[in-house]
């Protein structure tokens, strides 16, 4: 990514035919490539392969991203810190990377009580609660009556557990309060393996329709 660019971007006609271009000089003439948005291989790697739930990225940037059995998808936030990604803490740019680096610092002062501190942290769990709020409602992944339980997989630094503070319990306190069925993911392996995950489960697929089962 080009400095001064956000971390997290649109893929673009442009970024798929430079991703195909690159590819072509790496792998047989016959290789199929397929491009998705990273959350996609986020959710993924929770979800062992299976595109169904939702994932929440908390990390340099934020995104709630979701998909139902029958492949429609939604997604909230990941536009930016200019058009609102407000669970974000930094992005590529250097003005907004020293952001992160403050994190750990806000963090241990809400610990240690600071009101200022608590309010940031607060009102940066109802940002990422509403953002995965507003992907499950918007693909009923929670059911007709909103008690159906689907997979949040959590993925980035900013979820990870804090000794008081634990930003992603606290998003998941809010996020039930609405989705009684939320079932929180922490995945055990890399997005990396994720994305493997979904070139494995689309080349079964193909296999499927090729042999007429």
């Amino acid at each position: 990514m080009p400095p001064g660019k956000q971390g997290m971007c649109q893929i673009t006609p442009v970024i798929v035919k430079y991703a195909v271009l690159l590819s072509s000089n790496l792998f047989p003439g016959n290789a199929k490539f397929y491009v998705e948005n990273d959350a996609v291989a986020a959710l993924a790697s929770g979800t062992m392969g299976k595109l169904h739930g939702c994932v929440l990225i908390a990390g340099t940037g934020s995104i709630a991203y979701g998909v139902t059995e029958d492949g429609k998808v939604a997604r909230a936030a990941g536009a930016g810190p200019v058009l609102g990604d407000w669970g974000r803490w930094a992005y590529a740019d250097p003005s907004w990377a020293r952001i992160a680096a403050l994190v750990p610092v806000v963090v241990s002062a809400a610990e240690d009580g600071d009101k200022v501190a608590n309010t940031i942290l607060h009102d940066a769990v109802q940002e990422l609660a509403e953002s995965v709020v507003a992907v499950v409602r918007r693909l009923t992944l929670c059911g007709e009556d909103g008690k159906d339980q689907f997979p949040l997989v959590l993925v980035g630094g900013v979820l990870e557990g804090n000794k008081k503070w634990d930003i992603s319990g606290e998003v998941i306190k809010c996020i039930s309060k609405v989705f009684p069925g939320v079932c929180p993911i922490r995945p055990e392996v890399e997005p990396a393996i994720g994305a493997a995950l979904l070139a494995w489960s689309h080349l079964r697929k193909e296999s499927k329709l090729q042999n007429g089962s």
